[in-house]
């Protein structure tokens, strides 16, 4: 049986995440690369909290190098999913 849309998107959260810690040149913890890597559902992990703490903490250059790099269709997918993010925040934080 295929993954579930919550699965799915669990593995492109990992793979975005590991795309931004790989960009920095900083290390890929191996149960982000797991997850990321496969889509065995046993390796899935939500690293949304992770993913967003590490956007938030690049500083304005960091930001554009990765996030706004228009030869990069991860770069774009990262950023898009960065507005998305913000967008829920509010509601989230209303409720």
């Amino acid at each position: 049986m295929g993954l579930s849309n919550k699965e799915i998107q669990l593995n492109r959260n990992c793979q975005l995440y590991k795309y931004l810690l790989e960009a920095q040149l900083k290390e890929v913890p191996e149960y982000i690369e797991e997850c990321a890597e496969g889509y065995d559902a046993d390796f899935l992990v939500d690293c949304v909290q992770k993913l967003a703490q590490e956007i938030e903490s690049l500083d304005d250059q960091t930001f554009s190098r990765i996030l706004e790099n228009e030869n990069s269709l991860e770069s774009k997918n990262l950023l898009e999913w960065w507005n998305m993010y913000k967008l829920y925040i509010p509601i989230k934080d209303s409720l």
